[in-house]
């Protein structure tokens, strides 16, 4: 059944005592607001002859709510708060335990073959799973550190072979970090939006690993990298080699910055992207293939 409302009559508006009750809170004891409610506000449909007034209530005067007159807009506002606020609390995404997945460190890969070894060329290198990450030198010729180029071969199939650790800790949200087509370890240097890195696996790898949350109730969400590009992304390729591309007013290019170009957070490889742009914005977010 509904719940109960009734008339306010600071505003003569009908409202839940929920509604009422967080409109007055902090101001007045819950006592007040309850006395209040069965006191001066009547149910919608009924006169409020006859009921006691405030003044009559048995709460001594200082007890009960009487609340400076206040415009309808204002109650409205407060109410609409509240009714956000409960809508929130069914929103997954919404107070939920998020655990952050950085996949090539998470579980060991079930094997790594010839195949799947050459998925890692040199710079990079490929670590034992018992060896602790080190911190590497600045390799100038390709821009990155070298401990952004050492690799220990965690991949998809990995993570879905962990759900029911995951399930067991509680967790409501898989947060994986950037999956798609990079040159790096963190994969925050997008070579390719569109494309799965092959490090991590296959499309059905994927495929796999969200049927797998989703049967055991959880989400999966994204990590999505649109402050920045790769400078192996064939835009930033293209846009570097010919100022006139289409795609050159995406980026922040001159001779005032040290690389050609402004980089994101001084990182050689992270091209900061011009967000005002507005082909950069049909891209991204606005256009049917964003």
């Amino acid at each position: 059944a509904a719940p109960e409302r009734r008339i306010d009559p600071e505003d003569g508006v009908a409202y839940t005592f929920e509604e009422i009750r967080t409109f007055y809170h902090g101001r007045f004891r819950l006592a007040a607001i309850r006395s209040y409610w069965e006191s001066a506000c009547a149910p919608v449909g009924t006169s409020a002859a006859g009921r006691p007034s405030r003044t009559q209530s048995s709460k001594p005067a200082a007890q009960v709510v009487a609340a400076p007159r206040r415009a309808a807009e204002a109650k409205r506002a407060v109410t609409d708060r509240a009714r956000a606020m409960a809508a929130r609390e069914k929103d997954w995404r919404v107070g939920g335990v998020v655990y952050q997945v950085f996949v090539d460190r998470f579980a060991p890969p079930a094997a790594l073959d010839d195949a799947r070894k050459a998925l890692f060329p040199s710079p990079c290198t490929l670590h034992p799973w018992d060896e602790p990450p080190s911190r590497g030198e600045h390799n100038k010729e390709v821009g990155y550190w070298g401990h952004e180029l050492q690799f220990w071969g965690g991949d998809l199939p990995g993570v879905r072979g962990k759900l029911d650790y995951l399930s067991d800790l509680g967790v409501d949200v898989v947060y994986l970090q950037p999956i798609c087509e990079a040159f790096s370890n963190h994969k925050y240097d997008a070579s390719d939006y569109c494309k799965l890195d092959p490090q991590y696996g296959t499309l059905d790898d994927f495929k796999c690993l969200a049927d797998g949350l989703h049967e055991k109730g959880m989400k999966l969400v994204l990590d999505g990298v649109f402050n920045h590009m790769g400078r192996r992304n064939s835009c930033v390729q293209e846009a570097l080699s010919d100022k006139a591309s289409k795609n050159a007013d995406w980026f922040f290019l001159g001779g005032e910055y040290a690389l050609g170009y402004k980089t994101w957070g001084c990182a050689d490889n992270l091209v900061e992207l011009k967000l005002e742009s507005r082909s950069l914005q049909e891209y991204i977010w606005k256009g049917k293939d964003s």
